[in-house]
């Protein structure tokens, strides 16, 4: 895809992995055919060439995994055998593999009202109206807003018509307490119904409020093992409205922290430019339909531990993406 077709100025990634080449590909709509939940997984396949469904026990590591080009370009077709899963620098074996392009979505979405967002609110509002409705009938999507405080709007629904009228009487005003609607927004995602679960972020990123502070949040977000995607909205300082205001540039670095660790993307957009705001959101959707699935079971007993994470593609010239790590929690029966 031609980023200026459809951006004019375009949005911008910050994760220093990934440019804009993200945009390679023409966005596609997700399917709208009903998909089962995966059951039991069948037997893996010997040469990995065969797609097998995802286990559900609580010992499998399960990792999200995005494979481009150089050019930015989604790189299909790849099997199990062409995945490397290291575990703090061991390699793993890896059980199940998927890439279901018609995996349902729980998607929680955490919108920035404060007083920062003046400006910048109706963009936000109606990117998230876009994300709403491109999600396929069995997604279901939640809504939150927070200031200076935290409103759970609308729980899980699978009804778009749900989150229109959410939306509707939102106001800026207040400070921003960015961590502590992320917390709200993780504990709200244990409800969910679907296997692929992502948080997206709208804000100009600058927390003021919050009673817990960047480092907490982090690690909340990687215990829960959940992606999050992050809008950055940022002033112009070309806009003649925004110069004769205070200026709010959003802090991209707490941003690229949150959603690098998770395995996610941080996009930026700027104030009173025009955008194809139905593209944008089939461009986040497209991503996660793309992603790859691989599961496996750790070596070594889980101990409660940081782990990191590597994952590698037996394909030159190729980038990968996923989360950086989990905790290994030891569950019940470990």
């Amino acid at each position: 895809m031609n980023l200026k077709k459809f951006f004019g100025t375009g949005i911008l990634l910050v994760l220093p992995v990934v440019s804009m080449h993200i945009f390679g590909q023409q966005p596609t709509t997700p399917a709208t055919n009903a998909v089962q939940q995966p059951a039991a997984p069948a037997a893996p396949a010997a040469d990995g060439q065969t797609p097998v469904r995802l286990n559900v026990s609580v010992d499998l590591v399960n990792i999200f995994a995005t494979v481009r080009d150089t050019s930015g370009k989604y790189i299909d077709g790849l099997a199990a055998n062409n995945f490397t899963v290291l575990e703090n620098g061991v390699e793993q074996k890896v059980s199940f593999f998927s890439h279901d392009t018609l995996a349902n979505l729980s998607v929680g979405v955490v919108v920035d009202t404060s007083g920062s967002m003046r400006h910048k609110l109706q963009q936000a509002l109606q990117t998230v109206r876009e994300v709403s409705l491109a999600l396929g009938p069995q997604d279901e999507m939640f809504l939150i807003t927070f200031n200076d405080g935290v409103d759970l709007r609308q729980k899980f629904t699978k009804n778009p018509e749900d989150i229109q009228r959410a939306l509707r009487g939102v106001h800026s005003g207040g400070e921003t307490a960015v961590y502590d609607a992320l917390q709200v927004a993780m504990k709200e995602m244990q409800s969910a119904r679907n296997g692929k679960r992502i948080l997206l972020l709208v804000s100009d990123g600058y927390d003021t409020r919050s009673k817990i502070n960047m480092e907490q949040a982090l690690d909340q977000l990687k215990r829960s093992q959940l992606s999050l995607y992050a809008i950055g909205i940022d002033d112009d300082d070309n806009d003649p409205l925004v110069l004769r205001q205070p200026r709010y540039h959003v802090y991209l670095y707490m941003l690229g922290e949150l959603t690098g660790a998770s395995g996610g993307q941080t996009f930026r957009m700027y104030t009173g430019r025009n955008y194809a705001l139905d593209s944008i959101a089939a461009i986040i959707l497209e991503e996660l339909h793309q992603q790859y699935t691989l599961g496996y079971y750790p070596e070594t007993p889980k101990d409660g531990s940081w782990r990191s994470l590597q994952v590698k593609v037996d394909r030159p010239a190729s980038n990968v993406r996923s989360r950086s790590g989990y905790y290994a929690v030891p569950t019940a029966n470990n």
